[in-house]
């Protein structure tokens, strides 16, 4: 079974980073002016290796509500216009349990009111039997540990167009989950992601894709630095962009260490995410065009452009635009941020 990075950043907002920005214009790159052309290299994975799977011992009793310890997992921004939520199940009791199939959700507005939904099973992701582990009801958001489960939750933010949704859908504070075999409900209320994007689940047309019972395993090594991590990552993002255009800007890469940066081949892997609290239009991955440099000496800085498209019927307003390396495994440097304001 293969853990998606997709569903990692959602727990563990991995590739972006946490609070720390750096947007700030790099005068060194003065003395490139023409930045390096962007080309539109997509990576052949972003996923993460497969983990061994944990035998599950014959005659495992199945999990049931009172034995778990749910956790709500923070929200993400997938690919197309969707958000995904996570939730986590660690195990209260002294003995494993195992968990397989579709949760029951009911969503609720901030009064208490149950907003109807239309769920259905979430595509690629598998529908094996998961063990929980027991003792593990210390899981916590954003903190990867063996031995427990995740489900995820996907929902649309426009029309599938890009238009945003009429009439506006209610906004989901929290939620009651059932599992598979056991009527009883629990509570979890939605908590705001880790750079306070999203604080409420509010589905298009009601309609929410939910995933089968994942593993999701402790890193088998501890992750490394990025080998760019050093890199200081600045944007120059122009102020405004009209819905339906493509966005041109550019990425500046300063080597602030003594000691020179080299690029592999093939080249890294980098994301770019524009959203704000409510919406958000892009989540891309891309090869960088490092082919016609190889190698950032000390102090030296490149400039690389960049293009996004912005879907014609994103809503206008301000947006935050991130950019960092997205390498599988190993822990990103911090990411460059800038803002844009998008007109109708």
């Amino acid at each position: 079974m293969q853990i998606r990075v997709v569903a990692l950043v959602a727990l563990a907002v991995l590739l972006c980073g946490c609070a720390a920005t750096s947007s700030l214009r790099d005068d060194s790159a003065a003395a490139q002016p023409t930045p390096i052309p962007w080309i539109s290299a997509t990576p052949a994975s972003l996923l993460l290796p497969t983990p061994t799977p944990t035998p599950i011992p014959p005659g495992t009793r199945v999990c049931r509500a009172a034995d778990l310890n749910l956790v709500f997992g923070g929200i993400g921004a997938l690919t197309g216009g969707q958000l995904s939520a996570g939730i986590i199940y660690g195990n209260r009791t002294a003995t494993a349990c195992v968990l397989q199939g579709l949760i029951g959700v009911k969503l609720f507005d901030a009064r208490g009111r149950q907003i109807a939904l239309t769920t259905a099973p979430a595509d690629g992701m598998s529908a094996n039997l998961i063990l929980v582990q027991p003792g593990t009801a210390d899981v916590q958001a954003h903190t990867p540990m063996a031995g427990v489960a995740y489900t995820e939750l996907h929902w649309d933010t426009h029309d599938g167009a890009g238009n945003p949704c009429v009439p506006a859908p209610p906004q989901g504070t929290s939620l009651a989950v059932t599992v598979p075999g056991d009527q009883a409900s629990v509570r979890v209320v939605v908590a705001n992601d880790p750079l306070d994007r999203w604080s409420a689940i509010i589905p298009c047309y009601s309609r929410i894709a939910v995933s089968a019972f994942q593993a999701w395993p402790a890193p088998e090594v501890v992750p490394t630095p990025d080998p760019y991590a050093a890199l200081a990552i600045s944007l120059d993002v122009p102020a405004t962009i009209k819905a339906g255009s493509l966005l041109r800007y550019t990425v500046s890469l300063r080597n602030a260490t003594t000691d020179p940066i080299n690029f592999p081949d093939p080249c890294p892997v980098y994301g770019e995410w524009a959203a704000n609290t409510s919406a958000a239009f892009a989540k891309n991955f891309y090869l960088l065009n490092c082919g016609p440099v190889r190698v950032i000496e000390p102090g030296q800085a490149v400039r690389f452009a960049m293009e996004m498209a912005v879907p014609s019927g994103t809503e206008a307003g301000t947006y935050t635009l991130a950019w960092n390396f997205a390498h599988p495994g190993a822990l990103p440097g911090l990411p460059g941020t800038a803002t844009v304001t998008v007109t109708r």
